[in-house]
């Protein structure tokens, strides 16, 4: 009979035990950073966690986890498996009621486990404000007021992160920019170099052209002139006759005193005898290489203006190299 009371009593006193945390009453004490710090027991809770959470004890888990990061915030640094969520999401819960303990302590993980600054500066703010303790109101303030300190920092401090990466993306885009209006300016010399070559080698050809027109010009002019010479005055041709003068004239009548022949001068050629092509054939070689002179002339006058225009373009290529020069130095000292 004993046995039985003493296994009926081990019975409710389990019963009683294992009631939820929840229905039991929960102080009014405010968690913060730096409480209870007892780093033994908090490795000891985390590996209870752990295995409880492997085994599918999911409750008993998050509970053991909590107990973890309370006593030992270094706990943070391992991998949680996701027990931080669940404890979170466990707080977070519309079931749970909110009492200015709880909303300490819903503060203090919103902080701890991901760092979300701004609800748990709200969730302090109001547990002091619903805390009936003095003493809890005024370390759920004290806690939102460092909490709000260390925002404040951080977001100055990301506020200059932000201005210092703008700096360095504008000055990276500026760089960047500039390499590629350098490399533009290079590639732009390089071309008027090319081209400059080119118009060189184009000029050297025109000038022997321009050479060789005028000595074909100037013969056909010396040729032309020789024909016309034999047609109007016949037999006045001979390879090594000098060309007449005041002191060297050939034998004849220059007609100063011939009144017959209606006022015009003789021939004074008339008396020797002529070499060569005479008549309509000298006549016709005139025609043949005073066209060939025109010609000769109407090439030359365009090869001419053809190397002026060279020259122009080389004029121009040689003041665009030297601007670019110029401002690829600009560029480079910047």
């Amino acid at each position: 009979m004993r046995t039985k009371l003493f296994l009926l009593f081990i019975l409710f006193w389990q019963m009683i035990s294992g009631l939820p945390a929840m229905a039991q009453s929960e102080p009014d004490v405010c968690l913060v950073i730096g409480q209870d710090a007892d780093p033994v027991a908090g490795r000891t809770h985390f590996k209870n966690a752990l295995e409880q959470w492997i085994r599918g004890q999911k409750n008993e888990a998050v509970e053991n986890y909590e107990k973890a990061i309370i006593a030992d915030h270094s706990i943070l640094r391992h991998e949680d498996h996701g027990l931080a969520m669940a404890l979170l999401e466990k707080y977070r819960s519309p079931e749970v009621e909110q009492t200015p303990a709880l909303l300490c302590k819903r503060g203090f993980l919103e902080n701890i486990l991901i760092g979300n600054l701004e609800d748990s500066i709200k969730l302090y703010q109001k547990a002091a404000a619903e805390a009936k303790e003095k003493e809890t109101a005024q370390l759920a303030l004290d806690e939102a007021q460092r909490l709000q300190a260390q925002l404040s920092y951080l977001r100055e401090w990301q506020e200059s992160v932000r201005k210092a990466n703008a700096i360095a993306r504008r000055q990276d885009l500026e760089d960047y920019l500039s390499r590629e209006k350098i490399e533009d300016i290079q590639d732009q010399v390089e071309d008027n170099n090319d081209e400059l070559e080119e118009l060189r080698e184009r000029l050297a050809y025109l000038q022997q052209q321009e050479k060789e027109a005028a000595e074909q010009m100037y013969s056909s002019v010396q040729t032309a002139a020789r024909y016309r010479r034999r047609y109007y005055y016949p037999g006045s041709y001979r390879s090594s006759a000098p060309d007449p003068d005041q002191n060297n004239l050939p034998p004849g009548n220059w007609g100063s005193d011939n009144v017959d022949n209606n006022n015009q001068v003789a021939n004074p050629y008339s008396s020797q005898t002529s070499s060569g092509a005479s008549g309509k054939t000298a006549l016709y070689r005139y025609y043949v290489h005073r066209g060939a002179a025109r010609r000769s002339q109407d090439q030359l006058s365009q090869i001419r203006a053809e190397i002026s225009g060279v020259f122009r373009q080389i004029a121009q290529l040689e003041k665009a190299n030297k601007e670019a020069r110029k401002e690829l130095s600009n560029e480079v000292v910047k």
